[in-house]
């Protein structure tokens, strides 16, 4: 059983939107939902969702202003947009803080089942979720350690090295360098090059509209030809045809 957390000012839709989710039997069984960003943040003190939708704009907090909070407290990280705006400029930062899909409405119920259950598959093939605990596999690793990954993960898309990981943890680059490659088993190097790679093949994926070059830019490298070499050394193809194979 997963949680779905719904969150839209419109009342009307928000209980369609439910009603959708119900109709549609996805593995999404436990469902909250909220009518602005401060009553969600209010929920979700003691209903922890694997996934949030959410409408853009609402008083008091906008949609995307409300996902980079959720995700600063480390209360869910898997958001779909859903919103009546088809703006650019919304889905560009979208883009930018991952959500996995931007809906426009009015919904399309089919569209919505076929993504949650999707969304539902990539959170069991993960292990799913686990009761009483986060399922972070991080609590076995050193806290230098985990400052590394979780700097990775908030910081990808910038120019990011290992001596600024030394910095960040306060000790001798060579000395973290080896203790990262203890506990992940990969380099500092080649676990940030298959990290913006994985990024990259999702938005090559869900966002065919936008170009190589931009996908590459979105998730830290300015020079496309270079994004274009290390997507083929990760993942043995180039990034237009890994897009075409999909």
């Amino acid at each position: 059983m997963l949680k779905l957390l719904i969150v839209d000012d419109e009342m009307v839709i928000l209980q369609g939107i439910v009603k959708f989710v119900k109709e549609g039997r996805t593995p999404f069984t436990q469902i909250e939902s909220a009518m602005h960003a401060t009553e969600a943040l209010e929920v979700l003190e003691r209903f922890r969702p694997d996934l949030i939708i959410t409408d853009i704009n609402m008083p008091e907090m906008n949609g995307l202003a409300f996902i980079e909070e959720v995700k600063s407290r480390k209360l869910c990280n898997r958001f779909i947009i859903l919103t009546g705006h088809d703006d650019f400029a919304y889905a560009k930062q979208a883009i930018r803080i991952q959500v996995i899909e931007y809906l426009l409405k009015p919904i399309n119920k089919q569209e919505l089942w076929e993504l949650l259950k999707k969304v539902a598959k990539d959170i069991m093939d993960n292990g799913g979720p686990v009761e009483g605990e986060t399922g972070d596999p991080r609590v076995n690793y050193s806290s230098h350690v985990s400052k590394m990954l979780d700097c990775i993960e908030r910081e990808y898309q910038q120019d990011l090295s290992l001596e600024m990981m030394a910095e960040l943890t306060e000790l001798n680059p060579n000395y973290i360098s080896q203790l990262f490659k203890r506990e992940i088993g990969t380099s500092f190097i080649q676990y940030l090059q298959e990290f913006r790679i994985n990024k990259a093949k999702d938005m090559l994926t869900q966002h065919p509209a936008l170009s190589v070059q931009v996908v590459g830019n979105q998730v830290g490298y300015e020079n496309s030809q270079h994004f274009m070499k290390v997507f083929k050394k990760v993942t043995g193809v180039t990034p237009g045809s890994y897009r075409a194979l999909r």
